[in-house]
């Protein structure tokens, strides 16, 4: 068998934000390399756009994969199951939702507090359906509409909702908006400690509309 390749440190450097910028998505990537450390943890569901490059994997369970065919709700569903499966293993189960994902299958979260099954959910919150949106400038492209009219009927925004709040209606603690980068990094530390003594925990993280990873950007 070939020896296993050491993973690629992460560019860190490359993609720290400045004080008093909008958090990227990107940005989630970054912290959690930071804050993980030694730590084992498994990742067990990314968002549309996640940056490869950023986050290194040293073993098969690092990364659960993608949910099949791009469907919306599978990522909540999907981060419970494989906590449950590693409810024993010292690994903390981490999760990087999108807006969309989270609140079609956020009754998910019920079954996590019901079970006592340990889980970290992070949601990328750019509070729209944003592939949707790339995919009607595609449109509005080919067909010479105005493409300044991608969003309607897909930013879920003025008001944004509560995503917290919907999370803690399931019986899970919750914290959010998160709106800045030390912000960030002081709540994933707690929802790490959460999760180390058994609990789920989301964090709700306003972020700016985009991809990290640009070959996903279709509409470019």
């Amino acid at each position: 068998a070939r020896p296993a390749r050491a993973p690629r440190p992460a560019p860190e450097a490359r993609y720290t934000a400045g004080p008093g910028e909008e958090i990227a998505p990107r940005d989630i990537e970054v912290a959690l390399v930071k804050l993980r450390g030694d730590r084992p943890m498994t990742l067990a569901h990314v968002p549309i756009g996640w940056a490869g490059d950023l986050y290194p994997f040293a073993g098969p369970l690092d990364f659960l994969g993608h949910d099949g065919g791009a469907g919306l709700a599978a990522g909540p569903g999907n981060t419970v199951g494989a906590a449950l499966a590693l409810k024993d293993d010292p690994r903390i189960v981490v999760s990087v939702l999108g807006d969309g994902d989270f609140m079609q299958g956020c009754t998910a979260l019920w079954t996590a507090a019901h079970y006592e099954i340990p889980a970290l959910f992070i949601v990328s919150n750019n509070r729209s359906n944003f592939n949707d949106e790339i995919h009607q400038e595609t449109v509005a492209k080919a067909r010479n509409r105005p493409v300044e009219n991608r969003w309607i009927g897909q930013r879920i925004d003025d008001p944004a909702l509560d995503l917290a709040a919907l999370a803690r209606a399931q019986g899970v603690a919750a914290e959010g908006p998160v709106r800045d980068h030390a912000g960030l990094e002081a709540a994933i530390r707690r929802g790490f400690d959460e999760v180390a003594a058994g609990k789920p925990y989301l964090i709700d993280v306003h972020v700016a509309a985009g991809y990290a990873s640009t070959p996903l950007s279709r509409g470019e």
